[in-house]
Order: C-alpha cells, then structure tokens, then sequence
C-alpha cells in the first residue's frame, strides 16, 4: 500500500506540481492551516481576529497567489507567527 510520502514523490516527478509544491504561496497555505488547527480556530473565527473575511483565510488555505502582502501580515499576526510562517515565541514576565 502507498503511503502519502509515497504518492508525494510520485507527483514531484512532474515540474508543474513541483515547482507548485515548492512555492511560497503553497508554504504560507500550510503555515496558516497548520498553525489555525493548532489554535483550534475556525476559518470564520481566524477571519473575525485578522480582520479579514472567511474567504480570504479560504484563498490564503488554497494557495490563493492574488493575496495582498498586508492582508498576509494580519493574518500572520492574528496566528501569532513570525514572517517566515514559525510562531512566535512566547514572552512570559515574572512578578516578584
């Protein structure tokens, strides 16, 4: 039976998926997805904290390549993560 690494390397043999894979609207897609089900966030919930409409997070979430660079950063805030799609870390202040 193929596993899903399986059928990657399968699909990666053509240059049109490939490069599709390997593209930043693809990455960002994935780090927007991975870190709003980590936040256990719906799409509706994600677009009220970024200011944004269900769409928009919809279009980030297929790999929309359109999105505005503004639209991208208060997405990015919303979900707490840096520019490069890894969260940020957390800053904690002790009281004494």
């Amino acid at each position: 039976m193929a596993t899903l690494n399986d059928l990657r390397n399968r699909l990666i043999q053509n240059t049109a998926i490939k490069e599709a894979l390997e593209s930043a609207e693809y990455s960002r897609s994935r780090n927007v997805f991975k870190r709003r089900m980590e936040l256990g966030l719906s799409q509706i919930e994600l677009a009220d904290k970024a200011d944004v409409t269900q769409k928009t997070i919809s279009r980030i979430e297929g790999g929309d390549q359109g999105i505005r660079p503004s639209t991208i950063i208060k997405v990015y805030t919303a979900l707490n993560l840096k520019e490069d799609g890894t969260p940020l870390a957390k800053e904690y202040v002790v009281h004494h």
